[in-house]
């Protein structure tokens, strides 16, 4: 398994810090969909104003759609299409508008000059990002889809502050400090630990909400950047980790962390609890609760994570813990299956009959030059499989590795993991998996490095069947109770 998940290790956090240990604050997450409307951003405010006893640091992304259409603002206006982009930016500032409408907010209220403002800002971006090229356009770009979360949350903060709970709000810009790579920014410890406890700290107190953006954050020159995709998520469990909260709470618009994804599988179960190593696993195989850099510095912290779902706010969720606490050591198998579409399989077999010493850094060193993250790897003495989910660079990989080996490839292929603790701890489990795939073609196996799970690959058109078949072995015959709902 490749282990470069885009924030990988940002200095992250490997001891406990000296300052105090915040027992009694919770950081909680809300994604776009969230607040994707009035009702939604009512509900949201219900349930921070719930929690206040805890101190809630609360992060918030931008409402759904929004940052997708931020992203076509950038794209139709680095092509030069600036009237599809303004027209986007009215779609844009007019969803924002109508969602302060809907929530009654009174006609002088700060939110509606700031969403003026933001509109301007946009407009007079877009021929900056025409003209522009490389890191500057990239910069720009940052700079528009940095607005989403700021409309979001300063949104979400009036409403709060006219039905009278005491909230704060804080720019993300204050105490989020990341390096320069646009797109994808990295934050810089030391200085966001300075920033957050001179800043953060002294306004998280019970009886008071702190509402911030995630996402985005600063350079050493206060250029805005942004952290990339899932970078909401990250920044909330990076907060969290840095001012050692009691928990952090991802709330979504499902019911936690599900057996199997339920677009396919509508009878999925919910997981009540799972280890950190269970949840990286499955985020990084195609889980989309989780984007597989989130819960990092909460690994390293060891502090929980609850995912929630926000449509049913009185429901457990699903709990990520460093390890099962005593009484919930079981004989479960597995936790649940992911999957990732859209990978090819490349089949690298060396042109000699036995493997030249350096044929693996060749290959790697091919994958490496054009940025190509590699998913699951399989060799044998003359071959080596991999498979990609990144198809920018497939023609130019294709012909380096041509030139050294005999290469195949197929496409429109899935990866299918099954996660568990329990598959390191019980004999067979390969033949029971494999037993339930008679008549589907499996292209490739690779078992995890980690031991909890195994990962296979079949074609596209299979999943349904393949995915059905598994979750009714593993999760539909008397499953255990205790962690599963």
């Amino acid at each position: 398994m490749n282990s470069s998940l885009g924030h990988s290790d940002p200095d992250c956090i490997r001891e406990r810090e000296t300052y105090r240990k915040r027992d009694d604050m919770i950081v909680m997450k809300f994604g776009g969909t969230s607040v994707g409307n009035a009702e939604a951003m009512k509900r949201v405010a219900g349930i921070i104003s719930g929690k206040l006893d805890k101190s809630p640091l609360v992060i918030v992304s931008a409402v759904s759609k929004a940052t997708d259409a931020l992203v076509r603002i950038g794209r139709a206006s680095d092509r030069g299409d600036l009237d599809e982009a303004a027209q986007l930016v009215d779609w844009f500032i007019d969803r924002y508008g109508k969602i302060a409408e809907e929530l009654e907010l009174p006609a002088g209220n700060f939110f509606y000059r700031e969403l003026e403002e933001t509109g301007m800002l946009l407009m007079n971006l877009l021929p900056q990002i025409e003209n522009s090229a490389g890191e500057e356009s990239l910069k720009w770009q940052d700079l528009c889809l940095s607005r989403g979360e700021f409309l979001s949350t300063r949104l979400l903060t009036a409403y709060m502050a006219v039905s009278g709970i005491d909230v704060e709000w804080i720019d993300a810009s204050d105490y989020m400090v990341t390096d320069s790579n646009y797109g994808r920014a990295l934050p810089i410890k030391d200085l966001c630990l300075e920033k957050m406890q001179n800043i953060l700290s002294p306004s998280v107190k019970p009886g008071r909400a702190v509402i911030s953006q995630g996402f985005a954050g600063v350079d050493a020159d206060g250029t805005v950047t942004t952290l990339g995709r899932g970078g909401s998520d990250y920044s909330a469990t990076y907060i969290g980790a840095l001012l050692d909260a009691e928990t952090i709470e991802i709330w979504t618009d499902v019911d936690g962390i599900l057996t199997a994804d339920p677009s396919l599988l509508p009878e999925a179960k919910r997981i009540r609890w799972m280890t950190f190593e269970e949840a990286a696993e499955l985020a990084y195989f195609g889980a989309k609760v989780l984007h597989p850099a989130s819960i990092i510095p909460a690994i390293e912290k060891g502090i929980p994570v609850c995912v929630k779902n926000s449509l049913k706010s009185g429901q457990e969720g699903t709990y990520i813990l460093g390890h099962m606490p005593d009484g919930l050591q079981t004989h479960v198998i597995a936790k649940s299956i992911a999957y990732k579409e859209g990978q090819s399989v490349l089949s690298i077999k060396s042109s000699r009959m036995l493997m030249a010493y350096g044929f693996l850094a060749r290959i790697f060193q091919v994958f490496e030059r054009h940025q190509t993250p590699v998913d699951l790897v399989s060799t044998s003495e003359v071959s080596v499989s991999v498979t990609i989910d990144n198809q920018d660079h497939l023609t130019e990989i294709m012909e380096e590795l041509s030139k050294f080996s005999e290469l195949e490839v197929r496409q429109r292929q899935a990866i299918v993991c099954v996660v568990g603790e329990g598959l390191c701890m019980e004999p067979g489990i390969p033949a029971k998996l494999f037993g339930e795939l008679q008549g589907i073609r499996v292209n490739m196996i690779s078992q995890g490095a980690s031991s909890i799970n195994i990962s296979f690959v079949v074609d596209e058109d299979d999943l349904p069947v393949v995915i059905s078949r598994i979750h009714k072995r593993f999760f539909e015959d008397g499953f255990d109770e205790t962690f599963f709902a």
